[in-house]
């Protein structure tokens, strides 16, 4: 998806349209995980990390298979704070893992003093904003409050154009995590992104679903042969968008 100026008309409602076509582009990506984009866009920046932990169990297993976002994003960062409302997990994180650069709050409500003390480049929400029952609220909410110390936001949420919704479809199944709330469009999650006062400038692709037998066929041929291998965006389960917060 390309944000043209005829298409940012309609994400600030300027234009309206209840049959608009957006074209995705044919764009093709690197099948990399979400964690690896993510810590390619902020290596070597300040970044604040919203939503940091996760449950407690969940945690030591994504360290162990190096899957853990917050970690990954200290290790590759040049600052890093992780801010997040599940207080178990972040005395977890302090008392037994001994992690500094977490802190206990919410985002929104909260006085986070560190966030003032400096200029941040990123902002990272991590596959949170589909289980926020107001995400534009607090997305707006969160602007107002930083935008003059955070420049940049990168928000990751699931792709509903990924084949394996279809394929769940045509067996008359919906697979969701039940604590979603949403499912997002590039188009969708643009417009609430905009409504907020955001300017989305980049949409990524990761996490790539699970191939079937000719499509690892083809893929093992690719490989053998040394040509490179991309797949279309309706191939990952995961939108990560960047953008600044203005």
């Amino acid at each position: 998806m390309k944000f043209d100026e005829e298409i940012l008309q309609y994400l600030k409602g300027e234009k309206f349209s209840n049959s608009l076509t957006v074209k995705l582009g044919n764009i093709k990506y690197e099948a990399k995980t979400r964690e690896s984009v993510i810590t390619d866009l902020i290596k070597d920046r300040n970044i604040i990390h919203i939503g940091c932990s996760d449950h407690v169990p969940l945690i030591v297993e994504k360290i162990a298979a190096n899957k853990w976002l917050h970690k990954l994003l200290t290790d590759n960062s040049k600052s890093c704070l992780g801010i997040d409302i599940n207080k178990e997990s972040i005395d977890f994180l302090i008392n037994e893992l001994g992690y500094t650069n977490v802190k206990y709050g919410n985002i929104i409500t909260d006085t986070i003093g560190e966030i003032y003390e400096k200029e941040w480049d990123f902002a990272v929400f991590g596959e949170i904003i589909e289980h926020l029952d107001n995400p534009v609220d607090f997305l707006r909410s969160f602007r107002e409050k930083y935008h003059i110390n955070i420049s940049n936001f990168i928000i990751t949420v699931p792709n509903i154009y990924c084949k394996i919704s279809l394929y769940n479809m045509f067996n008359y199944n919906e697979t969701i995590n039940s604590d979603h709330r949403f499912w997002f469009t590039p188009y969708t999650i643009s417009k609430v992104l905009v409504s907020a006062g955001y300017k989305p400038e980049r949409i990524n692709y990761a996490n790539l679903q699970p191939l079937n037998i000719p499509e690892l066929i083809v893929r093992k041929f690719r490989q053998i042969l040394g040509i490179s291998i991309r797949f279309p965006f309706y191939y990952f389960k995961t939108m990560i968008i960047s953008g600044k917060i203005s």
